[in-house]
């Protein structure tokens, strides 16, 4: 979320894995849209004051997101591990496949205030209360973060206010 926007990134559910099948989608405002895979494999949209890229790093399963002034975003749909299924205990039987979104940001202009489960990560004193070592560790606090839907700015500690626009919308 940001400004009057919504910009989703979503790992499809799949039964087998085939890394020749696109298992990502994307929505702008509620809308899906298509990347294409050959040519210039970009979609890009005006978000008001900042511009929106979203560009093919891959034929399928992975693209760069851009939203200028705010941040720079790859990410990569892939499938659970063997490894990965035991210690999140995912349960998935052998021969099931299960995907999920790998990423990893960089933000622009971050504040030293930045809050949020991955923004307070950012901060210059930030200190990790998890304990290393151990496979799932937990970080605690969740109750600061919780909202009614994924879409909502509301928690104990939310400073984003989205624009009377996109709350109409909502």
């Amino acid at each position: 979320m940001f400004d009057s926007h919504t910009l989703v990134i979503i790992a499809n559910r799949v039964a087998q894995w085939d890394d020749n099948v696109d298992a990502l989608s994307i929505k702008w405002d509620g809308e899906a849209i298509e990347i294409p895979t050959e040519g210039n494999a970009e979609w890009k949209a005006e978000g008001g004051e900042r511009e929106v890229a979203v560009e093919r790093t891959e034929n399928t399963n992975s693209v760069k997101v851009t939203v200028t002034g705010l941040l720079e975003m790859d990410v990569r749909v892939r499938p659970i591990g063997e490894e990965e299924n035991k210690v999140h205990n995912y349960q998935l039987l052998a021969g099931d496949a299960f995907a999920h979104l790998e990423t990893q940001f960089k933000f622009t202009g971050l504040t030293d205030q930045v809050e949020g489960v991955l923004g307070k990560t950012y901060r210059p004193d930030y200190v990790g209360p998890v304990k290393r070592g151990v496979p799932m560790p937990m970080m605690g606090g969740e109750d600061k973060y919780e909202t009614p839907s994924l879409f909502t700015p509301q928690c104990k500690v939310c400073r984003f206010q989205r624009q009377a626009a996109a709350l109409a919308t909502i």
